[in-house]
């Protein structure tokens, strides 16, 4: 080899990691060539960086020993026997310096694999555990979910076998009042477990659902559905009012899907406001939205009630209290529906104070 060249060929750190992989046995050899010619410091600290990157590609102790006396026999390969001899006593110190900052290097990178190993451990660990309680977790809301479920489905499938049995004795004794009283009880039951049955349906739709829309008028929709809450509301005894408002309010909609938005908030409305209170829908227009609100004398709700009340299966404590029966479902739809029209829903709320929804849709032409 020629050490003139070896001498003056100057390898940068980042040049010579570059070349681990495929030039180990050049770039060793010029770097013992220059250590033999000129005993450098720089020599031994850039064969050290050679003897890391040898470690973590794999090399041990022999083919270091075998990569050094190879590139020895070909620097030795001309040299007069004198210079030789020099070269090899020199060459020995090399290596014994190589070997040493070999086996430092083995120690520091076997003491970062373990650290790696123990982090990747511990990673693992942490995940398994939060798998364990996620699994915990949803093995309680399924159960619970489960038990509210079929208390729910139970309560109306008794109400309407006890009272259709009821009215097949009446009519048996000849009495149909009665038993047509007791078919209306059972009808109403059924209805429940119908909407209850569409509830879950409609539970396990995609979070935006897709929907038909067309240009429609939005006054007849809010009649039709404030008159549904008349149903329920005189029961209760409570004031359902429709402020008048003759504007038309045309926008691109869904019929079925804002009854049921209109229906749900009527429906909350009636059922958390105590009877001889009031439930008013009012309606109107700000800029380029159509707006409707349905605001209650009710039990209101507190901020953290505030917060959760568009959660699918929510139900707060106050509703829970006030009334068995509910699967927290129908907020939770109305929202998605109100989004898929793209609208938004927001509320105001006092404890003990009444709530007021209000849906905002987007006004569209009259259509020609």
């Amino acid at each position: 080899m020629n050490l003139q060249w070896c001498n003056g060929v100057k390898l940068k750190p980042q040049d010579l990691l570059s070349q681990v992989s495929g030039l180990a046995t050049e770039v060793y050899e010029e770097i013992l060539c220059n250590y033999l010619t000129l005993h450098s410091e720089e020599a031994l600290h850039r064969v050290s960086l050679l003897s890391q990157h040898l470690i973590e590609d794999g090399r041990g102790p022999e083919d270091i020993m075998s990569l050094h006396f190879e590139s020895l026999d070909r620097v030795l390969t001309g040299h007069s026997a004198r210079r030789r001899a020099r070269f090899e006593a020199d060459a020995q110190e090399f290596l014994l310096e190589v070997m040493i900052a070999y086996g430092l290097h083995v120690k520091e990178y076997l003491e970062m694999r373990v650290r790696e190993s123990r982090h990747d451990t511990e990673q693992e660990l942490n995940r398994e555990r939060q798998n364990t309680r996620d699994a915990e977790r949803l093995g309680r809301q399924k159960d619970e979910l489960l038990t509210v479920i079929a208390h729910e489905l139970r309560t109306p499938i008794t109400a309407a076998q006890g009272n259709v049995e009821l009215a097949r004795r009446y009519l048996t004794l000849g009495d149909a009042d009665h038993a047509a009283r007791l078919l209306e009880s059972a009808r109403r039951a059924m209805e429940r477990l119908s909407q209850l049955s569409r509830d879950l349906v409609e539970a396990n739709r995609l979070e935006s659902p897709k929907i038909f829309l067309d240009s429609l008028e939005l006054g007849p929709i809010l009649s039709r559905a404030v008159e549904w809450a008349r149903l329920s509301g005189d029961e209760e005894e409570l004031d359902i009012r429709i402020e008048p408002d003759d504007t038309p309010l045309f926008i691109c909609g869904n019929e079925d899907a804002l009854l049921s938005v209109f229906g749900n908030l009527l429906s909350n409305a009636v059922r958390y406001t105590p009877p001889g209170g009031t439930v008013t829908l009012r309606r109107g227009t700000d800029e380029s939205c159509a707006w409707v609100e349905v605001a209650d004398t009710g039990i209101g709700m507190p901020p953290e009630v505030q917060a959760r009340v568009f959660e699918k299966f929510y139900r707060a404590p106050q509703a829970r209290e006030m009334e068995l029966q509910g699967l927290g479902l129908g907020l939770s739809l109305v929202k998605k529906l109100v989004e898929a029209h793209e609208g938004r829903i927001e509320l105001q709320s006092m404890e003990g104070g009444g709530t007021t929804f209000r849906v905002t849709l987007p006004l569209r032409n009259v259509p020609a």
